[in-house]
Formats: structure tokens, C-alpha cells, sequence
């Protein structure tokens, strides 16, 4: 399962990405080569910015590069999206967020909703040349529910006949019932009829692996991008380490016409300050940054220096509490106490003063979470406003809520003597004001004190974490795909216990009870009433849904960034009047 993430995705968040056709040479940088500069983007002067004005190629920004290239793991399925494709594409238009037919080219889906037959494109091909076929399909599923393998998205694939008990190693392979009828016909048995089975079909672990490539890879499959055959529009060609990656357009991609981009160049460039500089060289085509750097740019885009885009993006960043012990203060039980807690926070403030992006968040399904064709958020009420904006902040207020929290528990401990402790993650300026902002309105505003553990080590983090090491804790949900469901379903008892293991029997049930059920309206009610209850037991408190600000060269044309499969859309961007 996917693990919370403390507040390590500010910043600047483009990511790098994998795969390739090419020879398979692996170049590898030294120490001192680590970082790209301004005046060190070989390939991208030479090919890029100095090249003839509608040259395809397209350099960008990466603060990281992967080191997992098997689409079953989907640890890095950003960098995959472009490399690799699924039955269905993830797009994002003026209709919103959706998707499309991609390696499927029509699908047939039975009265009962249960059995779906995909019939494959005859004409798409791997990056060696060899046809894509059911098989390949079959193969991929199976692996990702295989538990010998240890793939945390086997979830996803556990409502398919036969497929739980395959898993849990008390089933046949055989039995799953995901399957090849033909060398283009692949056909899926449900056990129950899923609403959600389609949005989670553009997650990079329900893609394609060909066997005879992973099988001869053994242990090193998912390890070695030179063992790797990708069957999406771009392959990974070279890779610099800590330094460059270059994907190559794939020739034998089914729509590799209508691909326009010759060649992709990610640079790693870890400090912001080097990256702005690249992007006014023209040396970065596309960069998405904050701050300072995205107050400059907008006004530069506001005077038709560059373009902007901004979009909301699937992610909520949240303050969670511990529910097991109510944390080491022991007070995290009391839902008032909680209350008092997330009430001090002025979203509206923290989000123009500290990120100077993003939207302050009353909810918990992100804005760009669709449900029956419209966002959710425009659908439902969020459900902490209200009661926020009763509180507004007022410190007589809230100390009174808090000390009815403290009664209720049979605590006497004047407010002025109780230490809260605030655990987090990141190493940014962000974090740290962040944090910082946090401990002051709650102090400010409640007269107790707040302890800051920031921790900058992830494994030291979720040790902490796990070992019940704070009251509250900053993290968030990024979505794995476009349902309310995947944001609800991180409070339901046992599924995630890095929520500060909320548990609530009446949740349960209402989750429980969307299991086959098809009605998009009662499905709706549930979400409501689902999403209503977290607020009702504080089960969180939201801060902020995430947004990204992109800003690109004039030349770059028909860039769209999208929210699941593929972070981006390259396939069909182009280059069009570099440096006329």
C-alpha cells in the first residue's frame, strides 16, 4: 500500500522519468559531475536551444531521477507514464480529467458490468519490434498478484475471479480470471461489478510486461533500464546518473506519427535558483516552480514572455493525529481537543503566506477528484467550513473547546503546561515555515505548548511514526486514481495504519457497503456521508489540496499536464518557433 507522504513533495515537483529504446549504453557520471549547471546541458544546447527553431525536442527539469522501472511497482509511475501505456490513457482537457482508449481499442463490457473484453490494437508493437498481445497483459496482471513478488498494487486487481485466492497463495495462477482469449483479445472477470475498475486501468501496475524480457531478467527485472522494452510513444535511449536521462521517440509505437517529439532531455537540476537560470536561457523548456521564481514568471506570462498553466492536482496535505494511545500526550482521544487543534490553523493565511499556491482545503477528496463525469468538490460541501468559520479563529473560543476536551478526559493539567508534539518530514524553506507557522498558532491561539520533531530522514520518520512518537503529524494523500474512494478508503481499520490508526466501525460499514454497488447517486450519498463523518471525528485536519504552476517557453505547444498514469502528456506536445 501506499505509505502517507510527510510534506516532501514541496517545492519544485516535475519528475524524472525512465525507459528506452536505444543500444543500452548506460553512461555514469562522476562525483563531481553530479548536478547539471546552467552552462552544462551539453545535449540540450546542441540539440535544444541552439538547434534549428522546430527542432523536437524538449528539455525539462527532474529532482529526481527513478530506480525502479517495473510498471507493476508504480513507485515511480511519473516517469513511466510516457514510456509505457496501459489499456486506458489518463487525459486531462477542457473536459476535466478522464480517460481514453490507449493499448485497448475498444472494450465491451457485459449487461452485469462484471466481464469486460478488451480487444487490443493489432498494430501496436513493443520497443524491439514485437507485437503487444493479451498475452503480455495476462503475464503483467498475474506478476502483480503474485505475492512472492511483494507488489504493493495487488489491490487492484484483487476484485478480478480467482485473484485474492492466487494471492494469498490458497488459489491457482490459472484460476485468475484475466486472460488471453486470443493474441488481441483480453478478457477480465469480476467478482462484483466495480464502479472505480476503469479509473484504476491507467495505473501503470495494470500495464503490460513481457515475460520472455522479465523472465530473463530474473532478479535484476525492474533494476536495469537496459533490460527494459517499453510499448508507450517515448524509450528511455541513455542515462547519466544523478545527472541526465533521454528518452527517444519510439518507432514502433501504434501512433508514433502523431508523436512529434524527436527526443526528451531531463536534467537533474536539484537547486531552484540553477533552474531558473536554465529556463530564461531557454536552456529548460518547461519548469514548475513556486515561490518568488512563480510571482516572476507569472508577471512575465501576464506580458507574453512565457505561458502559464494551473491546474489542481489529486493531493491534500493534512495534519493527522495518533489515535492508538491519543498520542504522547495522551490527549489526541478527545474530539474536541482535535477540533481546537485543526480550528487554530487559517488556511486561507498559511497558504498565501508560506506557499503562495495551492488552496486552502476544508475537505479531503482534492479538487481534482471527478466523480460521475464532475469534480467531487463541486458536487458536495466541505465539510469543515462551517464549523471553521464558527470558531473563526477566536482564541476564547477555542481555549474553551479545548478545555472541555480536558475536562471530558478528566485532565486538570492547567492548558499553559500541556506539551503537544508535532512530528514532520522535509528539509525545505516550505517545511520549515511550515512547521514553524503551525506551532505558532497553536500556541498563540491555544496557550499550550508545541514541541517540533522535524525529521529529515524518511526511514527515521516513519520509525517515529510508527512507534506512536507525536500527537500530530503533517502528511497528505496523493490519489492513485480518480474516485473519492481511493482518498475515503485511507481511514477504513486496517488498511492504512500510517493514519494514526483511526478506526470506526460505522465508517467500516458504509465503505463496506459500496462493494458491487453500481448506483452512481447511492454511491455518491455514501461518499458524502463517508467524508462528513471524518470531520465529525476530526478524524484529520486538511490544510491545503495541491495545485501545479507550470510555466513554459512560447515555443513549446500543446503541453498538458494530466493527474494519474503520466504526469505529463508528451505525446502530443511539440516544438514550434524555438528561438524565432
Amino acid at each position: 500500500m501506499k505509505k502517507i507522504l510527510a510534506m516532501l513533495l514541496t517545492g519544485v515537483m516535475i519528475i524524472g522519468t525512465l525507459s528506452g529504446c536505444g543500444d543500452g549504453t548506460t553512461e555514469v557520471a562522476t562525483a563531481g559531475d553530479s548536478n547539471v549547471s546552467a552552462q552544462e546541458t551539453d545535449n540540450a544546447s546542441d540539440e535544444g536551444a541552439a538547434a534549428g527553431a522546430d527542432t523536437q525536442v524538449l528539455n525539462l527539469r527532474a529532482t529526481s531521477f527513478g530506480n525502479n522501472y517495473d510498471v507493476q511497482d508504480m513507485g515511480w509511475r511519473w516517469m513511466m507514464g510516457d514510456c509505457y501505456e496501459g489499456l486506458y490513457r489518463n487525459v486531462a482537457d477542457e473536459n476535466g480529467e478522464h480517460f481514453i482508449l490507449a493499448g485497448a481499442e475498444s472494450v465491451d463490457v457485459s449487461d452485469d458490468g462484471l466481464v469486460y473484453t478488451f480487444h487490443l490494437r493489432q498494430n501496436a508493437k513493443w520497443s524491439d519490434g514485437q507485437p503487444v498481445t493479451a498475452h503480455d497483459y495476462e503475464y503483467g496482471w498475474k506478476r502483480l498478484l503474485d505475492s512472492s513478488k511483494g507488489y504493493d498494487y495487488a489491490s487492484f486487481a484483487l476484485n478480478v475471479v480467482g485473484a485474492e485466492e492466487y494471492n494469498k497463495g490458497t488459489g491457482s495462477r490459472d484460476d485468475v480470471a484475466a486472460k488471453a482469449l486470443d493474441d488481441y483479445t483480453f478478457e477480465v472477470t469480476l467478482k462484483v461489478a466495480d464502479p472505480t475498475f476503469d479509473a484504476k486501468l491507467v495505473a501503470t501496475p495494470l500495464y503490460p510486461t513481457r515475460e520472455d524480457i522479465a523472465e530473463a531478467a530474473g532478479d535484476n527485472w525492474g533494476k536495469d533500464w537496459t533490460l527494459c522494452v517499453y510499448n508507450g510513444p517515448f524509450c528511455m535511449s541513455e542515462l547519466v546518473e544523478d545527472n541526465k536521462m533521454v528518452w527517444t521517440k519510439n518507432p514502433y509505437y501504434w501512433d508514433a506519427d502523431n508523436t512529434k517529439l524527436d527526443t526528451v532531455n531531463w536534467f537533474l537540476v536539484a537547486e531552484d535558483s540553477t533552474a531558473a537560470t536554465m529556463f530564461e536561457n531557454g536552456e529548460l523548456d518547461v519548469l514548475q516552480t513556486s515561490g518568488d521564481y512563480a510571482t516572476k514568471y507569472s508577471a512575465a506570462a501576464a506580458e507574453g514572455k512565457y505561458v502559464e498553466l494551473t491546474s489542481d492536482y489529486p493531493g491534500t496535505v493534512t495534519m493527522n493525529f495518533e489515535f492508538r494511545d491519543g498520542g504522547l500526550s495522551g490527549l489526541m482521544k478527545n474530539v474536541k481537543i482535535r477540533k481546537a487543534i485543526s480550528y487554530c490553523i487559517d488556511r486561507d493565511e498559511m497558504v498565501e503566506a508560506i506557499y503562495g499556491r495551492y488552496k486552502p482545503a476544508y475537505g479531503y477528496v482534492a479538487p481534482a477528484i471527478t466523480f460521475d463525469g464532475e469534480p467531487w468538490r463541486n458536487q458536495v460541501e466541505e465539510p469543515a467550513k462551517a464549523e471553521y468559520e464558527q470558531y473563526g479563529g477566536d482564541p476564547a473560543k477555542l481555549q474553551a473547546l479545548f478545555q472541555e476536551g480536558l475536562d471530558e478526559l478528566g485532565v486538570t493539567t492547567p492548558i499553559s503546561d500541556i506539551t503537544l508534539n508535532l512530528l514532520t518530514s522535509g528539509n525545505t524553506i516550505e517545511n520549515q515555515s511550515e512547521r514553524e507557522y503551525i506551532q505558532q498558532v497553536i500556541s498563540q491561539k491555544l496557550g499550550c505548548k508545541v514541541e517540533l520533531n522535524s525529521v529529515g530522514d524518511y526511514a527515521l520518520f516513519k520509525a517515529q511514526r510508527d512507534d506512536n512518537q507525536y500527537d500530530m503529524m503533517i502528511g497528505g494523500w496523493w490519489s492513485d486514481y480518480n474516485d473519492p474512494l481511493d482518498y475515503l478508503n485511507t481511514f477504513h481499520t486496517g488498511y492504512y495504519d500510517s493514519y494514526g490508526y483511526y478506526s470506526n466501525p460505522e465508517y467500516d460499514a458504509l465503505s463496506d457497503s459500496l462493494v458491487g454497488e453500481n448506483d452512481m447517486a447511492k454511491r455518491k450519498e455514501i461518499y458524502t456521508k463517508m467524508e462528513n463523518m471524518l470531520f465529525e471525528d476530526c478524524a484529520l485536519a486538511p490544510i491545503y489540496y495541491n495545485t501545479k504552476q507550470v510555466f513554459l517557453q512560447n515555443w513549446v505547444k500543446d503541453f498538458r499536464t494530466s493527474s494519474f498514469g503520466a504526469s505529463q502528456e508528451l505525446y502530443i506536445t511539440r516544438i514550434e518557433g524555438r528561438n524565432r
